[in-house]
């Protein structure tokens, strides 16, 4: 029988796949930092609704002020600068590439996990945590279709090194409150003021006005996000962080799988680096899961 932190994990891949679609359709009609300002404003009215519907509110008033530090550290890092970077690497070389590169994250993860939170590593796991992320190399190598080289992977591999580092936050901020949905409504809330600073101070508000349309996408990555991150932060209180951070890269496939249908770009189309990466990937997270 699955562990439930492993079903949890499986939950937040596909939320986490759908919602990094519907971020894409957003960012192709306005510019990334609004786009994942709006995506994020939309999750965190779906978390604070559940919030206020179960009562859990009243937690509030015991929660201790560290724990809420660790969790709005947590979701800055990962969602105030990590989704919109997300956002500008989706349209540098597509959600496809993106998501694929994203799934570097485990190996970070795993490296800090072992020394802060004093986690162990059998061998099995790490091996399926490097296969998990041997894709990279590949994917960074390849050739777009039609020509050049592909040399932009930074955005990306960015975006995995904070997702493999928000986690030890979250960790340690459950280690005080022990009530994983709570933290994060706190945490992207106060991510979400920071975001909207740093989009005043930059006059952001003036540019051109967000098209109707965008605002259908981001509300559908809301809801799809508030249940992939409301996932995710539930597996990291279950389960090891090597094991977690593995299973959720699984959204890869859900991306991957759906980009050439969905978008008409050349950034899309499935190439052999692409394909055998996203297979080595996979291959890694069923070693993590039922061998490690």
């Amino acid at each position: 029988m699955m562990e439930p932190g492993v079903a949890w994990a499986l939950l937040s891949a596909l939320g986490f796949g759908f919602t990094q679609m519907m971020n894409r359709k957003s960012n192709l009609l306005t510019d990334a930092f609004r786009t994942a300002f709006g995506l994020l404003c939309f999750v965190e009215v779906v978390l604070v609704g559940r919030l206020f519907i179960s009562g859990d509110f009243r937690l509030l008033a015991d929660a201790p002020i560290k724990s809420l530090a660790f969790f709005a550290g947590s979701a800055s890092i990962h969602y105030g600068v990590g989704w919109t970077l997300l956002a500008l690497s989706q349209q540098k070389i597509g959600v496809a590439r993106t998501g694929a590169l994203v799934s570097a994250a485990p190996i970070v993860g795993v490296l800090l996990a072992v020394p802060i939170l004093g986690e162990s590593l059998s061998w099995l796991t790490f091996v399926g945590v490097l296969a998990s992320v041997a894709g990279v190399t590949l994917i960074s190598l390849s050739r777009a279709p039609g020509g050049g080289v592909w040399t932009r992977p930074w955005l990306a591999l960015m975006v995995a090194s904070l997702w493999g580092t928000s986690p030890m936050l979250i960790r340690k901020g459950l280690e005080g409150l022990d009530e994983p949905i709570i933290g994060l409504t706190v945490g992207l809330g106060a991510a979400l003021i920071l975001h909207a600073i740093g989009l005043t101070a930059a006059g952001m508000w003036q540019w051109p006005t967000i098209p109707r349309e965008t605002y259908k996408w981001m509300m559908l990555g809301g809801l799809t996000g508030a249940i992939g991150i409301g996932a995710q932060w539930v597996s990291f209180g279950l389960t090891t962080i090597a094991i977690a951070i593995t299973v959720q890269q699984l959204a890869t496939l859900v991306i991957v799988a759906l980009a050439p249908v969905v978008f008409d770009a050349k950034f899309e189309k499935l190439t052999p680096p692409l394909i055998f990466g996203t297979l080595s990937m996979l291959a890694g997270s069923a070693i993590v899961v039922w061998l490690g």
